[in-house]
Parts: structure tokens; C-alpha cells; sequence
């Protein structure tokens, strides 16, 4: 892995810790990409026990042994004419095993969603490991995991890409793609986030 890429893993595990056990730190994972200075904010709490998480939110959830799961997500930013996505692979004991955060030409944010699932999909099949192997895909937008698991319909103007997934089967995946509720999505929100900044792509292999 390049030293760039090293760094920007870094930092982006501290920015996800002190949002863990901060709320109160001004800062957003790509402002502390963009300049690291920022983790020396003066008000910054020391270390203590955080607070017991609201049982109402639906956190995270594991997979199966042996069935590693993606979350994507999308980011959309009209005034810039900018789209972008992320994602982060992870297994059943929630260790990381891929991450991407990409930019993307300027759509409506159902549409960006459904490329996060495509992109996804791509950067497993260049993987033998998950050849013959079920995977889930868990997007935090019902309209794209409907589109995406019906046989025919969806937008027309992605018709190729929706074509691709629905035929994934075909070229030695075994996929299930289902909805999962924002609060289970922050880290795949927080990389697709980051791809409105970038202007190439970033995949990682963990």
C-alpha cells in the first residue's frame, strides 16, 4: 500500500474514534483529511467512558461466518455538480478488508447508489477469494436495492449497470443486496463523503 494511502487509513480511523466518543468535535472526516492539524482542537475531552448508545439506532450487524458484507453509500453535492461513492468491506468479526471512496460524474443520489453497489460488485470480482462465495451488499436506499433485485425496470438511462448486477450470478458471485437503516451506513457515508474531495479513485485492500 502507497505511504498516501497509509496515511489517509490513519486518519480516518482516529476521525471515526473521536466521533465515537466526542460528539462534540466540530470537525468532519474530510476536514481532518484535508488538514490533520485539526485533531489538536484545544477543547478536545480527555479520554473518558462514553456514553450508552441510544437503543433506538440500528448499528452495524456482523455477517455470517464466511460471508463478508459491503456498505456503500453516496454523496451527492449540487452546488459543485459533484457525485461521488464509498464503500468499506467487512467480515463477521467487523475487521476491514477493503475500502473505496470514488468520485463520480453528477446524478441523481438513487442513481449514485446503485454505482456504489456496481463498484462494489467490480472490486470483488477482481478478488478470486470471493469467487463461489455469498457476499451482501447492504445499501441504505430502498429504491436502489429494489431496482437492483428485480429483474427488469429501474431507470433506463442505467439500464447497463442495473443489467450487470442482476447478472452477477453469471460471472461467480453469489450476492444478496438488501436495505439497511443510515445509522448501520456511517462509514460507507463518511467514504463516499470523501470522494466529493478526490479526483481519482481510491480503493484499499486491509
Amino acid at each position: 500500500m502507497a505511504p498516501i494511502q497509509i496515511r489517509e487509513l490513519i486518519l480516518l480511523r482516529i476521525g471515526w474514534w473521536i466521533k465515537g466518543w466526542d460528539s462534540l468535535f466540530p470537525y468532519r472526516l474530510e476536514e481532518i483529511q484535508r488538514n490533520p492539524k485539526c485533531l489538536r482542537w484545544s477543547s478536545l475531552k480527555t479520554m473518558s467512558t462514553p456514553p450508552a448508545p441510544d437503543p433506538k439506532l440500528r448499528i452495524w450487524s456482523p455477517p455470517p461466518l464466511s460471508c463478508p458484507k459491503w456498505n456503500v453509500d453516496a454523496s451527492l453535492q449540487p452546488s459543485l455538480n459533484k457525485s461521488s461513492i464509498g464503500g468499506v468491506l467487512r467480515d463477521s468479526s467487523g475487521k476491514f478488508r477493503c475500502l473505496f471512496s470514488s468520485p463520480i460524474p453528477s446524478m441523481q443520489i438513487n442513481l449514485a447508489k446503485i454505482f456504489a453497489i456496481h463498484r462494489a460488485l467490480k472490486i470483488s470480482l477482481s478478488s478470486p477469494e470471493f469467487i463461489k462465495h455469498h457476499l451482501i451488499v447492504e445499501s441504505d436506499s430502498a429504491n436502489a436495492v429494489k431496482w437492483c433485485n428485480e429483474k427488469s425496470g429501474g431507470p433506463w438511462n442505467i439500464h447497463f449497470i442495473l443489467n450487470f448486477i442482476r447478472n452477477i450470478h453469471s460471472m461467480g458471485l453469489q450476492v444478496t443486496i438488501c436495505h439497511c437503516g443510515r445509522a448501520s451506513n456511517s462509514v460507507a457515508d463518511g467514504l463516499a463523503k470523501q470522494g466529493l474531495a478526490r479526483t481519482d479513485d481510491f480503493i484499499a485492500w486491509l
